[in-house]
């Protein structure tokens, strides 16, 4: 007499859920961190290119208000994308580079947002007032000294330097010295201006070392192939 042993197969744990539930969330961050990255050093590349290198009575001033109203824009981008970079990473570099993006984002924005906006209406001011008017503000913006906005100037320039330095340190452990090379030296080209020349190069460069750094991190995510068996 045969008997048939039937076996049934047990039924998956809750924890086998959520363990397929992780790696969703870390996709959706990383494709995060390539759009806020792609979209915002690709929009300061452009931005540099057309950015005035200065702006005087008689100029033109709506490409100049315009750029500084959209660049906060990439500024919170390039913060966003920061944060995502390296909010888990180990280190004391991460860790700078993490306490260094609100001051980035803060004072960044009100040196663009703020002083130049100010700036672009004051030149229009000056444009639509008589010649002697628009003289005096002329003069006024080359011999005046503004201790405010010097102020704001070096603390955007270093609080971007630093996130943006530190958070390249940070990653070298996963993308090795190359990516961390290519984005401390532009972070240190953007950090002199954001107009043409400094501007477009420091941030291609920076934008490069992130690119080689995600190709690294990919190629490292991808599985092993199966060995294949001889027969």
């Amino acid at each position: 007499m045969k008997t048939r042993i039937i076996q049934t197969e047990p039924e998956p744990e809750p924890a086998a859920e959520i363990e397929t539930a992780a790696p969703v969330a870390d996709e959706r961050e990383t494709w995060l961190r390539r759009g806020f990255f792609a979209v915002a050093v690709v929009g300061y590349f452009i931005l540099g290119l057309i950015h005035p290198a200065e702006i005087e009575v008689g100029d033109a001033t709506t490409l100049y208000i315009g750029l500084h109203l959209v660049q906060p824009v990439f500024i919170l981008l390039l913060a966003w994308g920061t944060w995502l970079l390296v909010k888990d990473l180990p280190g004391r570099a991460a860790q700078v580079a993490r306490v260094a993006i609100v001051p980035y984002a803060i004072a960044y924005s009100m040196f663009d947002a703020i002083a130049g906006v100010a700036l672009g209406g004051i030149v229009r001011q000056a444009n639509d007032a008589s010649a002697a008017d628009g003289a005096v503000v002329q003069r006024l913006m080359d011999t005046g000294t503004d201790y405010v906005g010097m102020v704001l100037f070096v603390a955007s320039d270093l609080s971007w330097f630093v996130m943006a330095l530190a958070a390249a340190i940070a990653v070298k452990p996963i993308g090795g010295r190359g990516p961390t090379l290519l984005m401390a030296i532009g972070a240190a080209i953007f950090a002199i201006a954001h107009p043409f020349p400094p501007g477009p190069i420091g941030i291609t460069l920076f934008g490069l070392g992130i690119a080689w750094l995600e190709v690294r991190r990919e190629a490292a995510r991808a599985p092993e192939a199966p060995p294949v068996l001889a027969p």
